[in-house]
C-alpha cells in the first residue's frame, strides 16, 4: 500500500512539472494565430500533364482560410511565358471565356477547366506542348499564395518511343526489385533516360537529379544501349560516384555500355551486364547496384 502511495505521488509530482513547463514554453513561444489577412489562393499542383487525345482538364484551386470565404480569383493564360508552347483556340480553349474562378464559401477548392482540342494522329509528333495558367487577382482580401502558377503539358502520344516510355519493374538475378521509370528526351527523339534505373544509389544518395542515365534506342526500337562509365554528378567526400558495368560478382571497369534488349513487347533483357553505382577512392570504396536484369512493363 505504501509503494503504490509513493507512485502515485511521484505520478503526481511529474505531473505538475509537465503542466509548469508548459505554461512556461507557452508564454516563451507564443502559437502563431491566423487571421483573415493571412487568407491566400494557390494551385494545388505546379505541373499537370494531360493527353493529346482530348477532352476537359480540371485544374484544382485552393482557398487556405480558418473560417469560409467568399471570393472570386480572376486567371488567365500566361502567353508571354517562354514555357507556354500551346496555343489557345488551337491546342485547348478555357471553358469560361470570362476566366473567373468564384468560391462561395461552402467549399475551398474549385476548379479552372480546359478544353484539350484533339490533334493526335493528325500531325504526326510535334512534340509536347506546355500551357501556364496564373492566378492573377482575389478579391475580399484574400492573398495570391507562392503557388499562382501552374503548367498544363499536354503530352504528344505520336512519340515514336511511346511504346517504350513510361513505369517498369525491375528484377535482378539477386531478386532484388523495385520501380523505375523510362522517359523520353525533350530534344532528341532517338534518346530516353533513366532517372532512377540504380535504385540502391538513389536511395543512398537521396537525390534522384543527380543520376541520369542515358540510353540511345535503335531504329527498329529493340535496342537500347546505354554509355558507361556515368558520372553521377554526386561527391562522396570529393570522390565522384560513377556507375559502370557490372556482372554478378564483379564490376567491369573495361566494358563501354550496356545493352537492352526487347526480348518481348514490354519487356527488357540487359543481358550479361547490369548497371553498378560505385565510389572508386583510398578508403571510400563502396558500391549499390544492379546485376544482370530485367524490365517489365507496368
Amino acid at each position: 500500500m505504501e509503494e503504490r502511495i509513493m507512485k502515485l505521488n511521484k505520478t503526481i509530482i511529474l505531473a505538475g512539472a509537465a503542466l509548469i513547463v508548459a505554461a512556461s514554453c507557452g508564454r516563451l513561444n507564443q502559437v502563431p494565430v491566423w487571421s483573415d489577412a493571412d487568407n491566400f489562393v494557390a494551385f494545388d499542383k505546379a505541373k499537370i500533364s494531360v493527353s493529346e487525345d482530348g477532352g476537359q482538364v480540371r485544374i484544382p484551386v485552393t482557398v487556405a482560410s480558418i473560417n469560409p470565404v467568399e471570393t472570386e480569383i480572376a486567371y488567365s493564360v500566361d502567353a508571354e511565358n517562354e514555357k507556354c508552347t500551346a496555343v489557345e483556340g488551337t491546342d485547348f480553349t478555357l471553358v469560361d471565356p470570362f476566366a473567373k474562378l468564384s468560391f462561395d464559401g461552402t467549399a475551398r477548392t474549385a476548379y479552372i477547366e480546359l478544353n484539350i482540342l484533339p490533334i493526335h494522329g493528325t500531325d504526326g509528333y510535334t512534340g509536347d506542348k506546355s500551357i501556364i495558367i496564373k492566378l492573377d487577382n482575389a478579391t475580399n482580401g484574400v492573398n495570391l499564395g507562392f503557388g499562382k502558377s501552374c503548367e498544363v503539358v499536354i503530352n504528344d502520344q505520336d512519340h515514336p518511343l511511346a511504346s517504350i516510355l513510361g513505369e517498369y519493374t525491375i528484377t535482378d538475378v539477386s531478386g532484388g526489385s523495385g520501380t523505375i521509370t523510362i522517359e523520353k528526351d525533350p530534344d532528341d527523339i532517338t534518346v530516353v533516360h533513366f532517372p532512377d534505373i540504380c535504385i540502391g544509389l538513389i536511395n543512398w544518395i537521396g537525390d534522384p537529379d543527380c543520376l541520369d542515365i542515358i540510353g540511345q534506342v535503335s531504329a527498329d526500337l529493340q535496342k537500347i544501349v546505354i554509355p558507361v562509365p556515368v558520372d553521377t554528378g554526386y561527391k562522396y567526400s570529393g570522390i565522384p560516384i560513377m556507375v559502370y558495368a557490372c556482372t554478378p560478382t564483379d564490376i567491369m571497369y573495361d566494358v563501354a555500355s550496356v545493352t537492352l534488349t526487347q526480348t518481348e513487347p514490354g519487356k527488357w533483357s540487359s543481358g550479361d551486364y547490369g548497371l553498378w553505382g560505385y565510389i572508386r577512392g583510398v578508403g571510400a570504396n563502396s558500391d549499390w547496384g544492379y546485376d544482370p536484369f530485367t524490365l517489365v512493363k507496368k
